[in-house]
């Protein structure tokens, strides 16, 4: 959908907007068309926020038309959409929707009604504010996920690490099948998996946790060329060489985390048992 500004002339009998010839898709004489003042369609948007991410119209409509359920079916402080809807395209199976502090809603209702409105399944996260802006200081994966979002108003996010050394074992348990299903996995699913790993890798380092960071870190540890042979161009030739420095490194970070849970373990039970 193409949107061009022009100001409007004064005529004799009636005002006018011009437009050269050609200018556009959608503009040629004859087509019907919708006039709408500039602080009209500033004020439209007013009440999407936009972090890191640039909507096109039809998402930006799919948004507003989800924040417009949510607030029908009961109170909430703010509305977060994260995920992969917010990625160029339309490659996504569902919409990540991060409820904060609500009051009087209905999950399953709303999860229906949402559904029904746009037809794209809806993934919700209810939430406390406290709880999130901990998860965000303890959990990489959910730094991660708020690293973009379309919100209903700005919010603000905790930016202290709080490393919990337990929990990023837990994660790495998952990222190894990377390497053990790495045939059996699907292009998307590999790339989830080695996402997630170099995150957790970045968080624990102190680092910035984004898509961004991700994708620098990835294309440093394994080459930029490896990496679009094998997840952009499924070209198979370059499994080995991938796998083999995964394998590494995976090995050597999960080393490390094991030997900082053991400690971490240890600190928390003479603690307890001197309280």
């Amino acid at each position: 959908m193409q949107e061009i500004i022009r100001k409007i002339s004064k005529g004799t009998r009636f005002n006018q907007i011009y437009l050269k010839k050609n200018e556009g898709f959608g503009f040629e004489p004859g087509k019907t068309v919708i006039v709408m003042p500039v602080l009209e369609v500033i004020k439209k948007d007013s009440n999407l926020f936009e972090y890191n991410v640039k909507l096109n119209n039809i998402k930006k409509e799919i948004a507003k038309k989800i924040f417009e359920n949510i607030n029908e079916s009961g109170h909430c402080e703010n509305i977060l959409i994260t995920g992969s809807f917010l990625e160029e395209g339309f490659d996504f199976n569902d919409i990540d929707i991060i409820i904060i502090d609500s009051k009087g809603i209905n999950e399953k209702n709303l999860k229906e009604k949402i559904e029904e409105s746009i037809g794209i399944k809806a993934h919700l996260i209810f939430i406390e504010a406290e709880m999130l802006n901990k998860g965000i200081e303890r959990d990489p994966l959910f730094r991660l996920m708020i690293g973009k979002y379309v919100s209903v108003k700005r919010i603000t996010f905790s930016r202290k690490i709080n490393i919990n050394y337990k929990l990023l074992d837990a994660y790495l348990v998952k990222d190894h099948n990377l390497i053990d299903c790495f045939d059996i996995l699907s292009i998307r699913e590999r790339m989830k998996l080695l996402r997630d790993f170099i995150g957790i890798k970045l968080f624990s380092e102190g680092k910035n946790v984004s898509l961004e960071s991700i994708k620098k870190e990835i294309e440093k540890m394994f080459g930029r060329e490896t990496i679009e042979k094998l997840f952009y161009y499924g070209d198979i030739s370059a499994r080995q060489k991938f796998l083999k420095i995964y394998e590494k490194e995976f090995k050597m970070f999960q080393n490390k985390i094991i030997e900082n849970a053991a400690k971490q373990i240890y600190r928390d039970c003479k603690q307890h048992n001197s309280s």
